[in-house]
């Protein structure tokens, strides 16, 4: 019997202290997720083939442009926009469970995008191949952010609502054509053929996840994550619905989504978790897919005749990349490999993405 009491003794003593460990960590976690919560962020973002393919190249999306600014947590939203950040119907196909924590943040950006076909030496259309387009917008968007300090479940919604123009009006030859005169490189001669002006009006909604569900085990001795998400975009100018899913490796992940993109903005968070001290660093690998019904880039203006070529229904990117939290700052690099999205074209694409947070 002594030999029992002992012995259950002893078991006690582990699980209690595997509990405290386990409690003083969490709450590590969500006392800088706290902190985080509580800030407002910077976001400068730059895309470009060059950066994939290390050679000066333009074809396709060759560059695309953001600057962007999401608020503190908002504790004065109408209640019918709260409620509105996470739609019913939407929560019938994933359901959102009990959260005790919420939080709703608004923000707005400026982008820019600019798209060629392979040979910027013809001053002639080239109907068979994608035509010149540029896309000049605002970009005014709603978070949500709803988590569990029981489970470590979190969703993340996000309605984007993007203002702008297609066409000359974008400026893309302008911005194209002096950069390349900068860096001495040729202009591209072939944007008289470009899709003509165009207000653009699209909206989306997306939701990201982290859950139990998808739980994933430690790869020597490294923390893992996958963070499944999904997005419906409505509009003039695109289209869609997709999937998407990224995975990421390292000494200490923090509580967020993983770094954003341009186009298509699919995928992470402009929030992000500061590192307490050194550098929270990170690899993540990440497949997309999108059912396309329009694309203006492709398909050419809504409501008359323009440049267009046949674009396919179905992409899918995939992508690599690292992430660097030093302090207030987040550093990321993202290398995406995009498939083909029309008939005829030669080869799919890369490039790369470069984005700088700061916390405010």
């Amino acid at each position: 019997m002594r030999a029992l009491l002992v012995g259950a003794a002893a078991l006690f003593s582990v699980v209690a202290g595997n509990m405290a460990a386990y409690a003083a960590e969490n709450e590590a976690k969500e006392t800088a997720e706290a902190a985080s919560l509580g800030r407002a962020f910077l976001t400068f973002q730059v895309e470009n083939d060059l950066f994939a393919n290390f050679v000066n190249t333009d074809r396709h999306y060759t560059n695309g442009l953001q600057a962007a600014w999401l608020s503190r947590p908002k504790t004065d939203l109408p209640a019918w926009l709260a409620d509105f950040s996470s739609p019913p119907f939407y929560s019938l196909l994933f359901p959102t469970g009990n959260f005790d924590n919420k939080s709703h943040r608004v923000g707005v950006a400026l982008g820019h995008a600019i798209f060629t076909p392979d040979d910027t030496t013809v001053t002639t259309p080239q109907p068979n191949d994608r035509p010149y387009a540029a896309w000049l917008h605002m970009t005014f968007s709603l978070q949500s952010v709803r988590s569990s300090t029981i489970t470590g479940e979190a969703w993340q919604d996000q309605w984007k609502l993007d203002l702008g123009m297609v066409g000359p009006a974008a400026g893309g030859e302008f911005v194209q054509n002096e950069w390349h005169g900068l860096i001495g490189a040729d202009d591209a001669k072939g944007w008289d053929n470009q899709i003509k002006n165009e207000p653009g009006i699209n909206l989306s909604f997306e939701r990201a996840w982290r859950s139990s569900t998808f739980a994933t085990p430690e790869i020597i001795g490294l923390e893992t994550d996958v963070i499944p998400y999904t997005i419906v975009a409505l509009g003039n100018v695109q289209t869609y619905a997709g999937f998407g899913a990224t995975f990421r490796l390292g000494p200490t992940l923090p509580n967020d989504f993983g770094p954003t993109r341009i186009y298509p903005g699919v995928g992470g968070s402009e929030w992000f978790e500061p590192a307490a001290s050194g550098c929270n660093c990170y690899v993540f690998a990440g497949f997309e897919g999108r059912g396309i019904a329009r694309d203006i880039f492709l398909d050419g203006n809504t409501f008359r005749d323009s440049a267009s070529i046949q674009k396919r229904h179905f992409v899918y990117d995939g992508k690599l990349g690292l992430v660097f939290v030093v302090w207030d700052t987040r550093v990321a690099f993202t290398h995406v490999f995009r498939s083909r999205e029309y008939e005829g074209q030669a080869k799919p694409d890369q490039f790369g993405s470069i984005s700088v947070n700061f916390a405010l």
